[in-house]
């Protein structure tokens, strides 16, 4: 099996979202995987690595671009790809034992993954709840109509209007609970995808000059390009400015750093307190902390765009920004009993789960994770 499919593959088993004869594959990968001893526990993973591979390549060469034996394809998707983590995830699986969080679950409520809910807020303040909304024509801004679609999109369509002169005064904001996402097309045909709890406000204008926007919380960009009209983000303590490109936004009030990454193009990054300036190139990543230090580092874009692309990703991340997403998301309070623990998690799962989903995964780094409710009101403890 090609190896983008193999992760496929391993991914929406964790997921759930394999058939019963994909799963009957992946947990017979497994069980020929404990057979060869490979990857037994954490201590020996760098010599379980270095077996994979070498009997990956062997298998490689022998079949000429197809693996042989499908217990070396699993074992190096789940060593390499999925992490020690995931591995005993199938551990649990194969040998019929369930881990921690299936075990405090089993008599507590699931929380459902967010979904695609927004308000709209017009130039005279009135307010859309975009769920309640049907398919169609919902509201007039400027010399624009709002439409609304079945993709959870908003779009801004130019009509015939004599409002021109009116529309600079015209701005909108778009925002989403904890638990909430929405696409928004702009009238300059700039594409943003805005993550949960999280607010853009954009002026409706085709005389300005500038395009611009205020994000506070996360959004993708897939910005129109315009040569003689630039585009800029400004959120906690900066200033995107960019003609054309796509980019990701990470501005939360409650993260202690602005993650700002580009996928392609180029994007300048000025601190507006102290006026410094970076120019990022695509896979560059800018970080301004919480002592308007400016950096730039090399990162896997795919990482900070797997929000956008459906997916949970932790990599490396402490506990604390973990509880972060699954807050946001889950529209749920993560609460720590005793002190919490200093770790770095990776991890991978799609956002259409159940939170029980990511728990498992969570246990696995000897987390007690459980959901409870209290006066009706779901919360995540970690213990």
């Amino acid at each position: 099996m090609e190896q983008n499919n193999m992760q496929d593959l391993l991914k929406r088993y964790l997921a759930g979202d394999c058939t019963p004869e994909e799963r009957a594959q992946v947990e017979l990968w497994y069980e020929l995987l404990e057979s060869k001893k490979v990857g037994s526990n954490e201590e020996n993973l760098d010599e379980d690595l270095a077996e994979v591979r070498t009997r990956l390549v062997k298998s490689f060469r022998k079949e000429g671009k197809r693996f042989r034996y499908p217990a070396i394809a699993a074992a190096a998707a789940v060593l390499v790809i999925m992490s020690i983590g995931a591995y005993f995830h199938f551990k649990y699986r194969a040998s019929g034992e369930t881990p921690k969080a299936n075990k405090l679950l089993a008599n507590a409520a699931d929380i459902a993954p967010g979904r695609n809910i927004a308000i709209l807020q017009l130039g005279d303040g009135s307010e859309i709840a975009l769920d309640d909304q049907s398919n169609g024509a919902i509201a007039k801004a400027g010399s624009n109509t709002i439409y609304k679609n079945a993709k959870g999109q908003l779009t801004y369509v130019a009509t015939e209007s004599k409002e021109e002169e009116a529309e600079n005064s015209v701005s909108n904001t778009l925002r989403t609970p904890r638990g909430g996402q929405f696409q928004l097309t702009l009238p300059d045909g700039s594409k943003v995808w805005l993550n949960a709890a999280s607010q853009l406000t954009y002026k409706i204008s085709k005389t300005s000059h500038e395009r611009l926007v205020e994000l506070k919380g996360e959004a993708y960009f897939e910005v129109a390009t315009d040569a003689n009209r630039p585009f800029k983000v400004f959120s906690k303590g900066q200033v995107v400015e960019v003609l054309g490109t796509h980019f990701n936004v990470c501005s939360y009030d409650d993260d202690p750093n602005v993650k700002t990454t580009l996928a392609e193009g180029a994007v300048k990054i000025v601190e507006t307190d102290r006026h410094r300036n970076v120019v990022l190139e695509p896979g560059q990543q800018a970080t301004l902390d919480s002592g308007n230090r400016l950096s730039v580092a090399q990162v896997d874009v795919s990482d900070a765009i797997a929000w956008k692309n459906g997916k949970l990703n932790f990599n490396q991340s402490d506990i604390y920004a973990v509880a972060r997403q699954l807050s946001r998301w889950y529209n749920v309070d993560v609460v720590f009993k005793g002190k919490a623990a200093n770790i770095h998690l990776s991890g991978e799962v799609y956002r259409n789960t159940n939170a029980s989903k990511v728990l498992e995964i969570l246990s696995f780094y000897n987390l007690n994770c459980k959901i409870e409710t209290d006066n009706g009101v779901k919360r995540i403890v970690i213990e």
